[in-house]
């Protein structure tokens, strides 16, 4: 039997083949997010398909271009969630999927970057076990109103702990998210959270936080951090790769603008929520933003820029976005291809390159910022960083 499975606001359906026995499962972990079984359409290209093979299920993802994986019940069904962060955006033109927890705290919504081994699954679960709602504990849908905070959605999937639980996890919190399981397997165990917001439910995002998790016993502390680490951690870590990187740096460079920045370092995860809990209870709930959002152009496709000659007369291309976070420069060339940070070296030559300059003067200009470094050295790391910088197309 072939099946779609829709996804209310989403064209593309999830296509079953001999794999109805997931449909539950999938209820269970899309719980918020309304959906219907239909006899397949064959003209309907779907986002994510899923056969099954004996005990295992193939599944190839049609957004993305990646090799089919067989697959275990709750190993598809997560499969699918990914494939969702993926075809949300490829419709929708006015959405970025960050890779990211999201709870509620105050009225207003905290970001959980993704850092690897961070623990913002397990964290999430701590505040929901403590009275907070989890919007996301892995792909945010954000939206961005001109002038106005940037608003995330919920994505309305189950939240997921990876398993098995470290031994260090206090029994209560064990017995807890025994009590709201939902499917599993070996990897993961999903949970029933209560009061689980709605797909679509929105909030302004009100704070960011970059985890720090350590292996050692440490008392959980919040601190001021600068915002060039919740940027980095976010542009490497979204599922939408098509928008034109301009508009997307231009939009987080806003978004971390008007909020605050802070990093937790902690150890146990139950002690990291207390601490949110106090540390961010000053948070001011945002008015929801009504009316326009922006949209996203698509990234542009173009030749490769040509090498600098080294007589030639350099300056920053028309059309780089530019904008400078948390001290640090970052750059996104014209097309929209990529966003780059500048160390700080290539920031000054970006700065001299304002107005048109030989390769020459910049040399000079090194040469006399930077007196104790050989001549011969400077010319040859000055000749590849522009060499970079116009491959990049970010200067001409």
């Amino acid at each position: 039997m072939m099946l779609d499975v829709h996804f209310r606001g989403l064209a593309a359906p999830l296509r079953l083949t001999a794999a109805e026995a997931l449909l539950p499962v999938l209820a269970e972990v899309a719980s918020g997010w309304p959906l219907a079984a239909r006899t397949a359409d064959p003209v309907a290209c779907p986002f994510f398909s899923i056969a099954g093979q004996g005990s295992l299920y193939r599944c190839e993802n049609h957004v993305e271009g990646r090799p089919a994986r067989l697959l275990d019940a709750v190993n598809a069904v997560c499969d699918a969630v990914t494939g969702l962060a993926l075809a949300l955006p490829a419709q929708d033109d006015r959405l970025l999927c960050l890779h990211a927890a999201g709870v509620e705290m105050g009225g207003t919504l905290v970001v959980f970057p993704n850092v690897r081994r961070a623990g913002k699954s397990m964290l999430a679960a701590a505040l929901a076990r403590a009275g907070h709602r989890v919007f996301s504990d892995d792909v945010l849908p954000v939206v961005f109103p001109p002038g106005q905070r940037a608003v995330a959605q919920s994505m309305g999937i189950a939240s997921r702990l990876r398993l098995p639980l470290p031994d260090t996890l206090p029994q209560g919190f064990r017995d807890w998210s025994e009590r709201i399981a939902g499917p599993r397997n070996r990897q993961y165990r999903y949970l029933s959270l209560p009061n689980p917001p709605r797909r679509g439910e929105s909030l302004p995002i009100g704070a960011f936080v970059i985890l720090d998790r350590r292996d050692a016993p440490v008392p959980a502390r919040l601190e001021e951090a600068a915002p060039d680490e919740a940027m980095d951690a976010l542009l490497h870590q979204n599922f939408t790769r098509d928008r034109h990187s301009g508009d997307v740096l231009a939009v987080m460079a806003a978004a971390l603008e008007g909020v605050p920045v802070r990093r937790l370092t902690y150890s146990a995860a139950d002690d990291a929520a207390v601490c949110l809990h106090g540390g961010l209870a000053v948070l001011a709930p945002s008015h929801r933003a009504d009316g326009a959002v922006l949209r996203f152009r698509p990234a542009e496709a173009g030749p490769a820029p040509a090498s600098p000659d080294t007589g030639a007369v350099l300056r920053q291309r028309p059309g780089t976005v530019a904008r400078i976070i948390g001290g640090a420069l970052y750059l996104a060339d014209a097309e929209g291809r990529a966003i780059h940070r500048m160390d700080p070296l290539a920031a000054a030559i970006w700065e001299i390159l304002e107005a048109p300059t030989m390769p020459a003067e910049i040399e000079h200009i090194l040469a006399e910022a930077f007196p104790d470094v050989d001549r011969i050295r400077l010319r040859s790391d000055l000749a590849g960083l522009l060499g970079n910088l116009c491959a990049a197309g970010l200067i001409e």
